[in-house]
């Protein structure tokens, strides 16, 4: 009797599409919604500078679920907590649909960012899970998706915003829609074992207060409560510390927080992030400035989505020869010079080259990180490895998107995105030292 142990080859194929569909949505909270968000501040009757917590709460609450969604899976398995992250974006549609006011707005969107975070841990979980010869294909077309995502998040959040804005802040829950193509890949054995409900919270506390920290300045937080929140996310870090490493089995893995490996994988990944998120906050501003309205921006971006997913295919086929940390750091210095040469010549034609480098280095990071700690991360901890990476990635993002906001007034948009070039050029000299 023979026994296959690979789907078929058209299965095969469309799993790293589908994947990459449930996934991709997310992007569409932040650089799409952030389009929106004038037309949003008027309907609301709130200011503009209020109407940011519109983003900042889906990007801490991305994170936060991603993080808490990659533990839930080892412990209660795939299907379970894909079902409450499918609820979670339902309930907070209908909010932000029917918001009267910016607090029942901003709720809805943490809803909206908390079920994103579920679906984007459960893909990169799923497509991570395959058999390593599977395994690069998959996530070389999920990359691609992401990519595509990526780039035309400007477009989506310009076209859907002139019917309602309402509809744009929405957008993430598009995932709904590849939920039953997904559903049946969610067979993932679980590890019996009880919740670490004190772990979980010290997480989401300490992520919280990391992330608003991080933006306190665009959020205008007065100092003094900036000083108490740093020092309560301190200690809040240290005691999840002490308590993950007196708890094994914990909600946070002690054996990936004290990894080597692990830790550069983190940092390479907020450098890349950082550059992306200043980049998608930065380049449509300097564009609008030379002339472009919101749908002009999207446009000047559409190509690089093509141009982003090609980069991303051929950097998936490099690696099967080239070392994994080589790939990425290459991407990851293109990006990084585009940048500054995008903030000292402030033409169109290199504001995109320096966004669609940026796509694909994202692309390239999440796919070529993901792969390398999930296949060496045991099966108990595999999905809350992969969850903890990308709260690190989005902990970086979220710098990038501050640090570049914060240096605007004081020094000048183009001086501000060069500043924040440096996160790629860190991800860079970390990539080279990571072995993959």
């Amino acid at each position: 009797m023979t026994v296959t142990a690979a789907p078929t080859t058209p299965a095969l194929a469309g799993l790293g599409w589908r994947l990459g569909a449930l996934y991709g949505p997310a992007i569409y909270g932040i650089s799409a919604a952030a389009v929106a968000l004038p037309a949003a501040a008027a309907g609301l009757h709130t200011t503009g500078s209020a109407a940011v917590w519109i983003l900042t709460i889906h990007a801490l609450g991305l994170g936060i679920g991603t993080a808490v969604a990659g533990r839930a899976i080892d412990i209660w398995g795939a299907r379970c907590v894909l079902a409450l992250g499918a609820a979670l974006l339902a309930a907070g549609t209908i909010v932000c649909a029917t918001a009267p006011t910016l607090i029942v707005a901003v709720a809805g969107r943490a809803m909206i960012a908390g079920g994103s975070g579920t679906m984007t841990a459960t893909a990169l979980t799923l497509a991570a899970g395959q058999p390593g010869r599977q395994r690069p294909m998959v996530l070389a077309r999920l990359g691609t998706m992401m990519a595509l995502f990526s780039a035309t998040a400007p477009l989506a959040g310009a076209l859907v915003t002139a019917a309602s804005w309402r509809a744009t802040l929405v957008l993430p829950a598009l995932s709904l829609v590849t939920l039953p193509l997904c559903w049946p890949l969610t067979h993932r054995p679980r590890i019996p074992g009880r919740v670490d409900g004190l772990g979980a919270g010290l997480l989401v506390l300490a992520a919280a207060g990391l992330l608003l920290t991080i933006q306190s300045a665009t959020l205008h937080i007065p100092q003094p409560a900036v000083i108490a929140l740093l020092a309560g996310t301190c200690a809040l870090g240290v005691l999840l510390v002490i308590h993950s490493r007196r708890h094994q089995a914990g909600f946070l893995p002690a054996a990936v927080i004290g990894s080597r490996r692990f830790c550069l994988a983190g940092l390479v990944g907020a450098g890349v992030y950082g550059g992306l998120f200043a980049a998608v906050y930065a380049v449509p501003q300097m564009l609008t400035r030379l002339g472009y309205n919101s749908q002009g921006v999207g446009l000047l971006l559409l190509p690089g989505a093509i141009a982003a997913a090609l980069m991303a295919r051929l950097a998936a086929t490099a690696i099967r020869t080239l070392p994994p940390q080589r790939v990425l750091a290459g991407a990851a210095a293109l990006f990084s010079a585009t940048m500054l040469l995008a903030a000292v010549t402030q033409r169109p034609a290199v504001l995109a080259c320096a966004a669609t480098a940026g796509f694909a280095a994202f692309a390239i990071a999440q796919v070529t990180l993901t792969a390398a700690i999930s296949a060496r991360t045991g099966p108990p901890a595999q999905a809350g490895a992969v969850g903890l990476l990308n709260l690190i990635f989005f902990t970086g993002g979220a710098l990038g998107s501050a640090g570049c906001a914060t240096l605007w007034h004081p020094l000048g948009l183009p001086t501000a995105l060069a500043a924040t070039a440096v996160l790629p050029a860190i991800a860079t000299a970390m990539a080279w030292r990571c072995h993959l």
